[in-house]
């Protein structure tokens, strides 16, 4: 007899990194839930190469084109999963897209059709992919059974694409609000007052206007900026000669929290560079938050979403107006505290893990309800 539990199978090439793997740990923590776990035996998560451990207390499948999110596929343990599992709902911590999306699919319809495939979509500009992708994300989206994703933007263009009758929602990427909030700060030579950014130098993240706003302060203080990427060797160049500015290593995910608390506000300038990409989430504005650092961000794609009233969000490429942003918090000494108690606040209420777990099973619920239709307008039409 099956077990009265949910059931529930992820599969999530991210869970290699114990970040990201809190929710799956908070998914099996909750009453009535049965869950288990298949991911890669590697991959780059939390700016490194992470291979699971050995003896990992979950399936560890392998794959060929691992690292690479849209071809990677499953050459043994996928099907294998799938029927240990026999799972009521396929948490599918994948873009619908991707060639895995496609594996995972067919490896349900086969082995478990009475279970609801949820899939997870960050991608919020309307982006037409070239074929196989293409055509694997029309069909996921016509036979997956729900899906959710980071931020507000993306349902209307799942609906936009087919997905018009199963239940889409929104829900956060979380946070171990505990861990960043009890961190101790990092000990950093740098003067106070200390501006932070932590993240990809891509040119996405719109360093050239924090490098710019920086430069017009009236607060003075230091400028750490942490992470790698190809705008590295640019940021550099436009930090030579200006002492202030401090160009940092990568920081572990294990120092994020010490880091961010040696800080004075985290900065998020990112920039919209159409048609490829908008800010899809910004997790750094939450583990801040957590960390009851003040955070100000940009207005690209959710970073307004993420940061609500807990912090400021000033247009995105708007030197002057991020460099006053800046200043005030520096300088408002009641300003500043509001914003360390309303993120706080926020990071508590709207990002912990049990808090995500819980949205995360009420898609679950009613993807598993749409399923349920499915299979009964299949029965009565045969």
């Amino acid at each position: 007899m099956r077990s009265s539990s949910l059931r529930v199978l992820s599969i999530a090439h991210n869970a290699v990194a114990p970040s990201n793997r809190a929710r799956f740990e908070a998914l099996r923590s909750l009453p009535g839930v049965e869950a288990s776990l298949l991911t890669p035996r590697h991959w780059f998560e939390e700016g490194r190469h992470i291979d699971v451990p050995r003896g990992a207390p979950w399936r560890v499948g392998q794959t060929a084109f691992t690292g690479n999110g849209t071809r990677y596929v499953y050459l043994r343990g996928l099907l294998e999963a799938v029927r240990a599992a026999q799972p009521d709902v396929i948490d599918l911590f994948e873009e619908p897209f991707s060639l895995v999306a496609l594996q995972t699919l067919l490896a349900r319809d086969v082995f478990a059709p009475r279970a609801a495939l949820v899939f997870y979509s960050a991608v919020n500009v309307h982006r037409r992919w070239r074929w196989p992708y293409r055509w694997i994300e029309r069909l996921v989206l016509r036979r997956a059974d729900g899906a959710h994703a980071p931020n507000a933007d993306v349902p209307p263009i799942l609906r936009a694409k087919g997905m018009t009758r199963q239940p889409i929602s929104v829900i956060p990427l979380g946070v171990d609000v505990e861990r960043f909030s009890g961190a101790l700060p990092m000990p950093l030579e740098q003067a106070r007052p200390r501006v932070g950014f932590v993240g990809r130098l891509e040119p996405v993240k719109g360093l050239d206007a924090l490098l710019a706003a920086f430069g017009q302060l009236k607060t003075g203080g230091s400028l750490l900026i942490a992470g790698d990427g190809s705008e590295r060797d640019r940021v550099r160049q436009a930090a030579a000669g200006d002492e202030r500015i401090h160009l940092l290593p990568p920081i572990s995910f294990s120092e994020v929290g010490s880091f961010l608390k040696a800080l004075d506000v985290l900065v998020l300038p990112s920039v919209t560079l159409l048609p490829l990409h908008r800010e899809q989430f910004g997790r750094v504005l939450v583990e801040a938050m957590a960390a009851g650092v003040p955070v100000i961000g940009s207005s690209s794609g959710a970073i307004p979403e993420v940061i609500g009233d807990a912090g400021l969000v000033v247009p995105e490429g708007d030197v002057a107006g991020l460099g006053q942003a800046i200043d005030a918090v520096l300088s408002d000494a009641e300003l500043r505290q509001s914003l360390i108690e309303r993120g706080s606040q926020r990071a508590r209420t709207h990002f912990a893990w049990s808090t995500v777990a819980e949205q995360t099973l009420e898609v679950f619920r009613a993807a598993l309800a749409h399923r349920r239709g499915v299979a009964t307008l299949q029965v009565v039409g045969a």
